[in-house]
């Protein structure tokens, strides 16, 4: 049993954020982490520092772009905190990359001014790098390590249940307070922009504890993502292109966005996503199922020095983005919902505190580009103070219960079976939960997730391996069905979430959320916004 005053499971953007408010508390943090997620390919975050910018004007294009979800708490945190965090970065020596006499800015979709701003080409990285340099010797980490469940004691959450892969072996940490900071999940689909480390992990464990998830249903496809060639299926075009010269064309090459009205292509990555979606089921599709990406009007010299990451990675596959059309289309890449939070990062649990892509009710029905980068900043600092002010008023650590925490393994083993589940979950999916979704197959969807969950409760590991691989699936499978039902349940389109079969908003809004209830079954219900 190991012991700690916080707990942070995540090792990226969020995670090192709530490290630092805890050393800054006075306390010594544990980081659990299994790879850094989205955060080293973070290009830029949004701050509203040009001229004719303002956090008003900011937070008013956030609240627009949740379409009547975004919470007014959290979305003003985010944008009222902004200069804020801008400034801390600077102050860490961190030098923004600039244009003249003011600030380079890209315009993401959604916003009415260039806001994103960047460090080099790899913000994330540089941000990445100057924390874990700032907090070197005073937090505990752990790598290659992953969390699986949370432990509680009926009252507050105490903890977790973590398994190191170098040893195969598992640990249970007990702690005052548990920051959950693991990144979104969209890697559960089968075809994504995030990389595979992007699981289920951080929304099952909150909801098996008992914690409130809200807005489920919304997964914001990124429209670009790469579809061809092999190497780079998955990676994401930066939108921002599309303000500089770069447009969509179908497969005769017409610029098929301007068909819905003169904007053409500056519109949210929502219509973007479902208008790609609705040209290549028309039979306007590239080869590979796609769209082109045209930004050779961009000119090469804008690309090389604004956009030089994604020039270079095309470069490296014998691709010219200054002259040669390249291959997208929708792919999960940012999951909208989750934990529910206040703006501090409190969850309906005591204890437990959560912060970037693991929460919901920030976004709304749909994001703007450049705030997932900012959200965690903003509430990776807020949570990690109020879980340090937490954890002080904290006498010791309060063990978990030990029954049925450590896993059963031993026996004939089940990884024939985890293969052939995954691949099911996969299809399930991308079958009921892709961008243009209907009640038939949302309905099948749920069956073959439902299945699958009661089968790998009746099995376990042959060896510790293993039986992480069950567990590992069993979340991936748990928030898959936590994304299917609340589809099932928002019965009109709205964002992210697109239903062939209800193709109108709803007449008021509402959120749906899910929770288990008493007799530990999976409950949604809608609550009036």
């Amino acid at each position: 049993m190991r012991t700690t005053d916080c707990l942070i499971l995540g090792g990226g953007l969020a995670g090192w954020m709530a490290a630092r408010e805890c050393v800054l508390a006075g306390l010594r943090p544990l980081i659990v982490q299994d790879g850094q997620g989205a955060s080293p390919w973070v290009h830029g975050f949004n701050a509203p520092v040009h001229p004719e910018d303002s956090p008003a004007c900011f937070l008013e294009d956030t609240l627009q772009s949740g379409q009547g979800l975004s919470t007014p708490e959290l979305a003003s945190a985010l944008c009222e905190d902004a200069l804020d965090v801008f400034e801390l970065l600077r102050s860490l020596n961190l030098s923004f990359n600039r244009e003249g006499d003011g600030y380079q800015m890209l315009r993401p979709l959604g916003a009415s001014h260039p806001r994103v701003v960047s460090i080099g080409n790899e913000t994330g990285v540089a941000v990445l790098k100057t924390l874990r340099k700032e907090l070197e010797g005073r937090v505990d980490e752990w790598s290659e390590t992953r969390a699986l469940r949370l432990t509680t004691n009926g009252k507050q959450v105490t903890g977790a249940l973590c398994y190191h892969r170098k040893d195969q072996s598992f640990t249970q940490v007990a702690a005052k307070t548990v920051v959950l900071a693991c990144g979104g999940y969209c890697g559960i689909f089968p075809v994504s922009t995030n990389k595979r480390d992007s699981g289920g992990d951080g929304v099952a464990m909150a909801y098996e504890a008992g914690a409130r998830m809200c807005d489920m249903e919304f997964i914001q496809f990124e429209p670009s993502a790469a579809l061809w060639p092999a190497a780079l299926i998955g990676t994401s075009m930066i939108t921002t292109l599309l303000f500089e010269g770069a447009v969509l064309r179908n497969r005769e090459g017409e610029r098929f966005m301007l068909r819905y009205g003169p904007e053409g292509e500056k519109v949210g990555k929502d219509v973007m996503a479902r208008r790609i979606a609705e040209e290549v089921a028309a039979g306007h599709g590239t080869k590979h199922g796609g769209v082109y990406f045209d930004a050779t009007a961009v000119g090469r010299e804008r690309l090389e020095s604004g956009y030089a990451m994604y020039v270079e990675r095309y470069r490296a596959v014998g691709i010219d983005l200054a002259s040669e059309w390249i291959e997208l289309g929708p792919a999960p890449h940012t999951s909208l919902g989750g934990v529910q939070m206040d703006e501090n990062g409190r969850t309906s649990l005591e204890g437990l505190y959560a912060c970037g892509e693991v929460t919901g009710g920030l976004h709304g029905a749909n994001r703007i580009g450049g705030n997932a980068g900012l959200e965690t900043l903003v509430f990776g600092r807020r949570a990690g103070r109020s879980a340090a002010a937490y954890a002080q008023r904290l006498e010791s650590a309060e063990n978990a219960e030990e029954k049925n925490i450590l896993p059963v393994f031993g026996g004939e083993g089940c990884g024939e079976f985890l293969s052939e589940a995954r691949q099911k979950m996969q299809q399930a999916l991308q079958f009921g939960a892709g961008a243009v979704r209907n009640g038939e197959n949302l309905a099948r969807s749920e069956e073959t997730l439902r299945c699958l969950l009661q089968q790998i409760d009746r099995l376990h590991g042959k060896n510790g391996s293993e039986e992480f691989e069950r567990l590992r699936l069993r979340n991936d499978l748990t928030a898959a069905l936590m994304t299917v039902i609340s589809a099932r349940a928002r019965l009109d389109t709205l964002g992210c979430h697109t239903r062939s079969d209800w193709p109108e908003p709803p007449e008021e809004a509402y959120r749906v959320i899910i929770q288990k209830n008493g007799a530990g079954r999976m409950e949604c219900r809608k609550e009036e916004v």
